[in-house]
């Protein structure tokens, strides 16, 4: 039986890495776990495994919980020449705890983007390092390279609903808004600042 063998990196972490042996005939669903269990992922929140090309664009989705069960059938594979500049089309989606590693990984440097938590995302890059034969004696999935810890980033101030127009204002236009009102209790400074660095 064969494993493959994935380098996992975050995006906002440079000394961050891990390195996981994963059986052929496992699926996404026990890579989910283990990931979470091996970077300490907090909660229950949702995820996917984006598989992408070579320039990390996704052409098919394999997620937690199917949000489009119901809608038409999106399993058929894409070609690079379905993909055309300006065209909206839906990427095929799959199930983590229907496929099995070796059901969609095709290339021998495939990539992933693994997302975790839509709220407050975390986006890792993932690469197949190589193919090897696996030891029977041993228990997979595993973790046999680990560096760096994840150092929880500050949870992103969500966007205010402005109750009168029902639009989306972002934080720094609701500050913006602040400022502006009538209340002659609050002084506000309007004095520029002067910003001495280049």
């Amino acid at each position: 039986m064969h494993l493959y063998r994935f380098r996992l990196l975050y995006e906002e972490q440079e000394d961050f890495l891990r390195d996981y042996d994963i059986l052929a005939s496992q699926t996404f669903l026990d890579f989910h776990n283990f990931i979470k269990e091996t970077v300490e992922l907090t909660g229950n929140e949702l995820a996917s495994f984006f598989i992408c090309d070579k320039n990390w664009r996704k052409k098919k989705e394999i997620t937690l919980i199917d949000m489009q069960q119901g809608e038409e059938d999106q399993s058929s594979v894409m070609d690079d020449e379905d993909e055309k500049p300006g065209r909206s089309s839906k990427i095929p989606t799959f199930e983590m705890s229907k496929v099995r590693i070796k059901d969609i990984i095709d290339d021998p440097h495939q990539r992933l983007l693994f997302e975790y938590d839509f709220l407050n995302p975390k986006t890792f890059y993932i690469e197949l390092m190589k193919i090897v034969d696996a030891d029977m004696k041993e228990k997979y999935p595993r973790c046999i390279k680990s560096s760096g810890k994840l150092i929880p980033t500050a949870i992103s101030q969500m966007p205010f609903i402005s109750d009168e127009a029902d639009e989306i204002t972002l934080p720094g236009e609701f500050d913006e808004i602040t400022e502006n009102d009538d209340d002659d209790d609050i002084i506000i400074d309007n004095t520029p600042e002067i910003n001495t660095e280049w």
